[in-house]
């Protein structure tokens, strides 16, 4: 990572705080939604190493969009216990929040203020995947593959941080990420020690709380309410005779269910996602436009109602939306609902309490992008290009991708105040939102979530969020923040996200909604392969051993399902009843599973001998087979598989996977 890229003198320019930064001043900022309104003191720039891809530094042959982010290490040292790895090699004061790897492995290392032993020495694994007491979740924990630890670890002067190969796996394959702030020269820090964690115990186990179960404020009371009719506006103002701040705000509406939008077209204007979609939330602060985006979107599910909760953000199925990101103002706060779809009622309610507002706080901000266009040539899709003072605390997206390969190898990039090079550079979409590999799992997990993947593969609609609350990513005088288009596929997409920040009063204002990226794109389902006799719909005959079961959610099989057996073993037999719709004289092809726990089977189709096939390969792939050509009457035929063994290098479970047969008629 090039930290020198950081502009610490300009960013820092502030004299230190007296103020001591330690593992007990830092836990409250995990859910303190306060914090991140005002200018921190002590302030700090914020920035993160990564395993990105080096070809993307500057230089004559730079490719910034170069894909290899993995292995990719600030220096490789030799030490006595063998090579270490430096993720990061960071000069303080300072502070590290946030760990992520999709594939940790080894000793993890942390060097506190130049020790020559480490202070931290634990397996990777099970600091990232919450194993370790008392960094178990909500600080450690596994997201859908993504290893995450959210928790501060100070430093007085610097903290080094290394992997090693000490075990299973290798670093030269290692994806990570490491968060971390920087104060201003002087800043008085207490640097970690082991000792912090039961002299905090209490205080940790009240932040676990406020992680696992956000509460919403209290006194939360209707400002606005009515039926909006197509083409109008619901307004609703608070003026206050102090300064004072939203701490939660509530938005109702009325919505069909899961089993009635099943029943509508994708473009009826009643669906949930095109309801939430023609419903244009703008608020201002002060006089100052702030907030500009579809009312679906600025809750972080779009599209439609997909309920998640986490810190600042909570979607119900009943169509309630609430967020707890707190909004100061210093005089006044006017909400309009702008209504583009058919009337509907619209409540909307806040929890407004007294707050100090003085030169240094900010106003909330949120601003609704994206595109809709060819994956080719990849770019840079800009979230936020601002002005002024402030912190960015997060983004959601969706995704609408009619193909099944996966569309997140973009990186994210942070470019803070002019610096030359991005001080925050990733590894991939899913890496940035917490989770790993393109899984299809739905999460929510306390800053970020999935709650909607709609499959199969990375097919239609994705829904991502993620805040930093605790990792924001301040600047005084602007900020860029982008993600690369990169798609595995040359297709049509639509890219949609929305962006907050904290902002000191005359920053850039949200920019305008493209109202022609407002209709949710319908992707079609994937049809199966014509003609094809579904293994999953084939008539059992008879079995003498293991088990069968229909097995789904593979994107690269005809209608996502194929016939699994497993646990066989060699002379079990499986019988299927194959239709033949007429006579004749057919090529059999079929579309079998091949994986590390496949075995080996031979076949028999209407009494006719096939050759065995073995079905082992290391990783899994479905591949067409040409089984021969016969003679078969009308009405039915039995196929006839039978276990002979497996390869010796597969493991032994003997797995059998039909997804379809193809009769090729020849006459």
């Amino acid at each position: 990572m090039k930290i020198a890229s950081i502009a610490l003198v300009a960013f820092l320019a502030a004299a230190a705080s007296a103020q001591e930064v330690s593992v007990k001043s830092l836990l409250p900022q995990m859910t303190d939604l306060t914090f991140i309104t005002h200018k921190a003191n002590p302030a700090f720039a914020a920035a993160q190493a990564s395993s990105y891809d080096r070809r993307s530094n500057p230089g004559p042959n730079s490719d910034p969009f170069a894909n290899g982010d993995a292995g990719q290490f600030v220096r490789i040292e030799n030490t006595p216990n063998g090579k270490e790895y430096v993720m990061a090699d960071l000069k303080g004061p300072g502070a590290v929040v946030r760990v992520w790897s999709a594939n940790p492995s080894g000793a993890l290392r942390f060097y506190f203020d130049g020790e020559k032993e480490p202070r931290i020495k634990v397996r990777m694994s099970d600091l990232l995947n919450g194993k370790l007491a008392p960094l178990v979740p909500p600080f450690g924990y596994n997201a859908a593959s993504g290893c995450n630890l959210y928790f501060p670890f100070p430093y007085a002067k610097s903290l080094k941080v290394t992997a090693d190969g000490s075990e299973k796996g290798n670093p030269g394959s290692l994806y990570y990420h490491v968060g971390f702030r920087t104060y201003a020269p002087g800043t008085t820090v207490k640097t970690f020690t082991w000792d912090d964690l039961a002299a905090n115990k209490a205080l940790m186990s009240k932040v676990a709380a406020g992680l696992d179960n956000p509460k919403d404020d209290s006194g939360l009371k209707k400002i606005a309410a009515g039926n909006i009719n197509t083409g109008e506006t619901l307004t609703g103002q608070y003026k206050g005779q102090i300064s004072s701040a939203i701490r939660t705000l509530q938005v109702k509406i009325p919505v069909v269910t899961p089993a009635e939008a099943k029943t509508m077209t994708w473009e009826d204007p009643r669906q949930p996602h095109n309801i939430l979609r023609n419903l244009i939330l703008h608020v201002s602060f002060d006089g100052e436009d702030c907030i500009d985006t579809p009312l679906g979107d600025f809750f972080g599910a779009s599209p439609g109602l997909n309920p998640y909760s986490n810190v600042p953000m909570t979607v119900t199925a009943d169509g309630t939306l609430t967020c707890r990101f707190v909004m100061p103002f210093e005089k006044q706060v006017e909400f309009k609902i702008e209504n583009l779809g058919p009337q509907i009622p619209v409540t909307v309610s806040a929890s407004i309490k007294p707050y100090p507002w003085d030169s240094n706080s900010y106003h909330f901000h949120a601003q609704w992008l994206g595109e809709h266009g060819s994956t080719r040539p990849f770019h840079d899709m800009m979230f936020l290009d601002v002005q002024g003072e402030g912190y960015f605390v997060g983004t959601n997206l969706n995704v609408s991708s009619p193909a099944v390969d996966w569309w997140g190898e973009g990186d994210e990039k942070a470019t803070v105040d002019g610096e030359s090079f991005p001080s925050t550079w990733g590894t991939g979409s899913e890496d940035y939102y917490g989770y790993a590999w393109g899984s299809t799992q739905l999460f929510d997990k306390p800053y970020h979530a999935q709650p909607r993947c709609d499959g199969p593969g990375s097919r239609g609609q994705t829904s991502l969020n993620r805040w930093q609350i605790f990792d924001p990513i301040s600047y005084t005088k602007s900020l860029k923040f982008t993600l690369e288009m990169w798609h595995w596929a040359d297709c049509i997409v639509t890219f949609v996200h929305t962006t907050y920040w904290y902002a000191k009063p005359g920053g850039t204002p949200p920019a305008p909604i493209d109202k022609a990226l407002l209709p949710p794109l319908k992707i079609e389902p994937i049809k199966p392969v014509e003609g094809a006799i579904e293994g999953e719909n084939l008539v059992i005959a008879s079995k003498s051993g293991g088990t069968t079961e229909i097995q789904e959610g593979f994107w690269q099989t005809s209608g996502g399902k194929q016939l699994w057996w497993r646990d066989a073993k060699p002379g079990d037999k499986l019988v299927l009843v194959v239709p033949v719709a007429e006579a004749g004289t057919y090529e059999v092809v079929g579309n079998f599973c091949h994986a590390r726990d496949y075995g080996i089977h031979k076949m028999k189709l209407n009494g006719q001998e096939i050759a065995p096939i073995d079905f082992y390969i290391r990783g899994i792939d479905w591949t067409k087979s040409t089984l021969g050509t016969f003679i078969l009457p009308k009405g039915t035929v039995r196929l006839e598989i039978e276990c002979t063994g497996s390869n010796p290098a597969a493991e032994p479970s003997h797995m059998f996977g039909l997804d379809y047969l193809l009769l090729n008629k020849k006459s």
